[in-house]
């Protein structure tokens, strides 16, 4: 359920702390998942916390999954670059923590996995410059134009953190906006990683232009069951 991520990211808006709700429905299946986002920051510092959990039919096949994602870093010319992606996951009983620290200058990235708070391993993996959740945020100055982006980000292939960003054409919107309803930015990102087994992990997102604002997303015909959609619920300013 990775990819579900980028339907639940906060709100990145001129202010020091703000606070999103989602949902996210599938097929036949209805709502099988919620999730909050906060993001804070100041001048030079930055933190994004996603909790997603599970809800409904999902939760009992889950072992009442929840997943709590967060990266915390620095801001340096408008920037977010993360120092530090945390993916905490619950099931079953069982707490999985994993903590990638990021070396920028070395180009190295340490992973320490701990399984109900014992240490279980540490390594190296393939450096990448953002987690998927710093790169979502810093999309507004990384594209500049409609066309076929590569980046690579903690979250997306496994191998070596791949995601493709591109935008749908005319006839794919408009089959797009019969569906989600939204109007917006639309983008189509392919994580490479899968949501359910025989899932491609490609995912459509509709995002408000202005503040960048995820509206709705959706990964089309899992499973050949249904769309998974998400949409936003709720937005505040906590201060």
């Amino acid at each position: 359920m990775r990819i579900i991520l980028l339907l639940f990211c906060i709100v990145f808006l001129n202010a020091t702390k703000i606070e999103a709700t989602y949902s996210a429905k599938y097929g036949w299946f209805g709502t099988i998942a919620t999730a909050k986002g906060i993001f804070e920051r100041n001048n030079t510092n930055y933190q994004i916390t996603t909790t997603v959990n599970a809800k409904g039919i999902a939760a009992a096949l889950s072992g009442n999954l929840m997943q709590t994602y967060k990266s915390i870093g620095i801001i340096k010319n408008g920037l977010l670059i993360p120092q530090k992606y945390i993916v905490d996951i619950k099931r079953n009983g069982n707490d999985y923590y994993r903590v990638h620290i990021f070396n920028h200058k070395k180009k190295e990235i340490i992973k320490i996995r701990y399984k109900n708070g014992k240490l279980t391993k540490k390594y190296k993996i393939p450096y990448a410059p953002y987690d998927v959740l710093s790169l979502y945020w810093n999309l507004p100055k990384l594209i500049k134009e409609k066309k076929h982006y590569t980046f690579y980000a903690i979250g997306g292939r496994k191998k070596d953190g791949r995601i493709d960003i591109t935008f749908p054409n005319k006839e794919e919107i408009n089959q797009l906006k019969k569906s989600l309803k939204k109007s917006g930015l639309y983008i189509k990102a392919n994580l490479y990683n899968k949501v359910f087994v025989g899932d491609k992990g490609v995912l459509y997102l509709v995002i408000n232009p202005k503040n960048w604002v995820t509206l709705a997303g959706m990964v089309k015909n899992v499973l050949k069951i249904g769309d998974l959609k998400g949409e936003i619920k709720s937005l505040k300013k906590l201060n």
